[in-house]
């Protein structure tokens, strides 16, 4: 005899009783619905919970109606009809409950309809709140990410066209509301997020609450549709209205990331990674904007963690691939040769000769170049030395990166070097290039006078691309200005920049600091820049980047 079949033979009051002993045991709320009366019987805990004020509730589809969320009572009061009429025995929704404070909380309610032994047809079955098994969350009211990917794994492998497109929203400054007004602030800011996004969608479109202070929207083709890039417009004008209104007491804004297409052959994984890139996207770009997700960029993204990944593994292993070459600097008068720009180059065994431009950034923003620049700096160092055997006033220029500034022991570094090379602190020149230093901090300020105060040079490379601040040579006190050559070609073409760059070098020279101009590759270039009293000259027209070997063999034996 089957458990049903034994609750058919009970009384409700029996049924009940056993019910009560068991709610002991349960986290659940194990309720008994009277189809046939229609009597609610619940346990005294959920009473606590939402506002419902008795264990034993008549007329109770009328009172039940104040505490269901108003989107899903149609759907729960068709179910329990169905339940009702006999057309179906079991009954299983996921939908939301209003509690005392009129918070929404989503429930997870299942039952079996059975006959007591007074023919009355009773739902048996229990309530369990989604936010304590991370379904759903009690500060929004929206579901949690393991519902979403419940949700998109079933349309995913059912009907992956009807997903019109995914948004992943993102709170740009969250961590500094919660780290300056609190926690509770923070739940605040976050309730209010999800009504304004909420609001602006349609009752079909599913919202959820994925971790910290992101959320998910999922549009299908059972919704009206509407642009998403319009949809995030009207979120982000009411985060705006409502920034407003509080008087910007908690001030922030949102980003958002968009997979508008191509969901077939996609996991939950997939959509949540692919989503989270385009919304990272749309932080990098400066924030407050949205991102669409395009595969291209991604794929280019990609390849830029497996670059890192190889650049790791040849910096580990004695950094192999990696190699200095040497670029001729010469007297802008007599082009004789006075020193060399050290400048770096990597042969990766998967990529082959990765261009600076694409690897220095990687470096950059992982860390690598701080071991890479203690290479770059030992190298020249020690081929400095070795050339000041043939030229004794031989000097060579090292580029550092910001992160080397910010982040290094670049003082230690360069006297180590300095010591174990046995070099003078007179032939370094270090060069920093100067949209990274238009804001420098006492720390970085003490750092330059420290360098002057060793003897050893600064130089501002790619003068001209970035701010073209004076100021630099007043803070910074640099010995050499190099002046990059999108500026020369300016001057080149234009009598009005040339004469800019004439004053520019007239203003230099007038604080005791000299000029090198940059990428000179022609003689008729050479001939027309002269005229403007540059001290030293860096171009393919004096030669161009090469090993060691090649600018000894070249620049210092046959030259």
């Amino acid at each position: 005899m089957g458990s049903s079949d034994k609750l058919n033979n009970m009384s409700i009051d029996q049924i009940k009783s056993i019910m009560d002993i068991l709610q002991k045991a349960s986290d659940a709320y194990l309720y008994i619905l009277d189809l046939t009366s229609n009597v609610y019987m619940i346990p005294e805990k959920l009473t606590k919970r939402v506002a419902l004020d008795s264990t034993r509730i008549e007329n109770c589809m009328d009172k039940l109606r104040k505490v269901i969320h108003p989107s899903d009572w149609n759907k729960l009061e068709q179910d329990i009809k169905r339940c009702v009429s006999g057309e179906q025995e079991l009954h299983d929704l996921e939908y939301r409950w209003l509690d005392r404070h009129n918070r929404v909380m989503w429930i997870s309610c299942k039952g079996t309809v059975v006959t007591d032994a007074e023919g009355h047809r009773l739902l048996i079955g229990k309530v369990n709140e989604l936010g304590r098994k991370a379904k759903a969350d009690n500060i929004t009211g929206l579901r949690r990410e393991t519902r979403f990917r419940l949700d998109v794994e079933s349309l995913l492998r059912d009907n992956p066209e009807s997903i019109r497109y995914c948004m992943r929203i993102g709170i740009d400054n969250f961590k500094e509301i919660n780290e300056k007004d609190g926690s509770e602030a923070g739940d605040e800011v976050l309730w209010e997020l999800s009504k304004c996004i909420t609001d602006v969608v349609s009752d079909n479109v599913d919202v959820y609450r994925l971790v910290a202070d992101e959320f998910m929207i999922m549009d299908t083709v059972s919704a009206p549709y509407k642009d998403p890039k319009d949809i995030y417009k009207q979120i982000k004008n009411k985060v705006k209205k409502l920034v407003k209104e509080k008087e910007y007491s908690k001030f922030f804004t949102i980003s958002a990331g968009i997979m508008d297409k191509d969901f077939a052959g996609k996991s939950s994984n997939d959509i949540m990674m692919l989503s989270e890139f385009a919304l990272n996207e749309a932080k990098r770009n400066g924030k407050n904007q949205m991102a669409l997700f395009v595969q291209e960029d991604y794929d280019g993204y990609l390849r830029q963690l497996d670059i890192r990944k190889e650049l790791r593994r040849d910096i580990s292993n004695q950094f192999r691939g990696f190699q200095v070459y040497y670029q001729p600097i010469v007297d802008a008068q007599t082009h004789q040769l006075i020193g060399a720009e050290a400048l770096l180059r990597w042969n990766s065994d998967k990529y082959g000769n990765v261009s600076p431009v694409v690897m220095v950034p990687i470096m950059e923003e992982s860390g690598l170049i701080i071991p890479v620049g203690r290479y770059v700096l030992w190298e020249a160092a020690k081929k400095c030395k070795e050339w000041q055997a043939i030229m004794p006033n031989f000097h060579v220029h090292v580029n550092l990166s910001y992160v080397q500034v910010h982040k290094g022991d670049l003082m230690n570094d360069v006297n180590e070097c300095i010591e174990e090379v046995g070099i003078s602190p007179t032939s370094l020149v270090l060069e920093l290039t100067e949209s990274g230093y238009i804001e420098t901090d006492n720390r970085i300020r003490e750092l330059f006078q420290n360098f002057k105060e060793n003897d050893i040079s600064l130089a501002i490379d790619d003068f001209g691309t970035g701010y073209s601040n004076m100021r630099y040579l007043k803070e910074i006190e640099a010995k050499t200005i190099k002046l990059d050559r999108s500026f020369v070609l300016q001057a080149l073409t234009n009598d009005y920049d040339y004469t800019i760059i004439c004053h520019i070098i007239n203003m230099i020279h007038s604080v005791g600091s000299t000029v090198c101009m940059e990428g000179i590759e022609y003689d008729h270039e050479l001939d027309k820049m002269k005229g403007a009293n540059p001290d030293m000259i860096q171009g393919f027209l004096f030669g161009k980047p090469s090993s060691a070997d090649d600018f000894k063999e070249k620049f210092l034996i046959n030259g």
